[in-house]
């Protein structure tokens, strides 16, 4: 139930455990969190990139992932939500690009049609106090 990767060119280690409600102990990251975490990172990527390219700070962004299994029929991934936090200093300008760019993302890419995918965007509160 247990797996272990290592990244070649880093060393780096990912785990993985079956989830409880597949009779592992949900010690580490499934494989279907891998692939759902996959899309929220790539997401951040691509904005991440984008940025740079146009020379903007990006201050703080937060994706919040929630996978949803199938119920009945073949275990599969059945929905992706993204809960996507952005900072309030953005533009609506830069909001608007970056959002575009997330189309670019090659997860989502591959993932359109297999599954239902959702996207909230919500801008960050400053949390300035003065």
């Amino acid at each position: 139930m247990h797996t272990e990767a290592q990244h070649e060119l880093s060393g780096q280690l990912l785990r993985t455990d079956a989830p409880t409600d597949h009779d592992g102990n949900g010690e580490d990251f499934a494989p279907t969190d891998l692939l759902a975490t996959a899309l929220g990172t790539c997401f951040l990527t691509v904005m991440g990139i984008t940025a740079k390219q146009k020379g903007w700070g990006l201050g703080e962004i937060t994706v919040e992932v929630d996978k949803q299994m199938t119920s009945e029929g073949p275990r599969k991934i059945k929905s992706i939500a993204l809960q996507i936090a952005m900072p309030s200093e953005l533009s609506p300008e830069q909001l608007k690009v970056l959002q575009e760019a997330t189309k670019d993302c090659p997860v989502l890419r591959n993932l359109e049609g297999s599954m239902e995918i959702i996207v909230n965007w919500k801008s960050k509160q400053r949390s300035d106090q003065t």
